[in-house]
């Protein structure tokens, strides 16, 4: 894995670079690195998701034709689950793969050999119309909400995720998904199983490291408030660990 120094999860010139061909990979790590992007470049789709659970990303440059995993399945993994941007690479020039990645979710579709120029100014078309992502130290959202000093609230309008004190994260579709699902349930807690089934996650290792990779984020989130409600239910999957209303 190639990587610059890091400079937080906030910041528009983050791009991951998914391209299982090393000389092609190092070399597009190179070129937009010194375009003054903050580059992270893995090899596999299992690396991808590894990344992505540490680290946010305003861009991902992603081949199809990985080892592991098809990249149309990691496109579709963004844009159900991220807010990043998508540029797909392939050696095929095939109507059905350029149909399959934009239905993904993909914003453009480059054809190997790719001229770094013209990539270098798609990604910089792209992430220019982006607005940055509020600073991580910054002050979460205050809302007015009635609390008894321990309940968290998940609220429907807007996704939104918010601590006994009021303050409020943004959720992901994906991320609100599995709130509700846990706030939902009449368990102690919600199976791996039955969250994999809700979410729409293959029951396979992929679909396992797209779950954990979520819980990670969402953990994250909460955790910038000052703590967390989801805790793991060793051998079952994970429940609430604070009182969590619905809105």
């Amino acid at each position: 894995m190639n990587k610059v120094s890091a400079t937080g999860i906030t910041s528009v010139k983050q791009v991951i670079i998914v391209e299982d061909d090393a000389d092609l990979r190092e070399s597009l790590f190179k070129y937009l690195s010194l375009d003054g992007y903050d580059v992270v470049a893995v090899g596999s789709a299992l690396e991808f998701y590894r990344i992505i659970a540490q680290q946010s990303f305003a861009l991902a440059i992603i081949d199809i034709g990985l080892p592991d995993q098809s990249g149309i399945v990691l496109a579709e993994y963004v844009k159900q689950n991220t807010g990043m941007r998508i540029i797909m690479l392939t050696a095929h020039t095939s109507i059905e793969e350029r149909l399959a990645s934009y239905n993904a979710g993909a914003d453009v579709f480059i054809v190997k050999p790719a001229d770094f120029r013209e990539l270098s100014a798609l990604v910089a078309n792209i992430l220019g119309r982006i607005e940055p992502l509020p600073d991580a130290g910054s002050e979460p959202k205050e809302l007015v909400l009635s609390s008894d000093g321990q309940q968290w609230t998940i609220l429907r309008d807007g996704w939104l995720l918010v601590d006994p004190q009021g303050k409020a994260v943004k959720l992901t579709l994906k991320e609100f998904e599995f709130l509700l699902f846990l706030a939902n349930t009449r368990t102690i807690a919600a199976s791996r199983q039955e969250l994999l089934k809700t979410l729409e996650y293959q029951n396979d290792e992929y679909g396992n490291r797209a779950l954990e990779s979520l819980v990670h984020r969402l953990r994250r989130k909460a955790a910038a408030l000052g703590s967390s409600p989801i805790q793991t239910a060793h051998g079952v999957g994970y429940s609430f660990s604070a009182p969590v209303s619905v809105v």
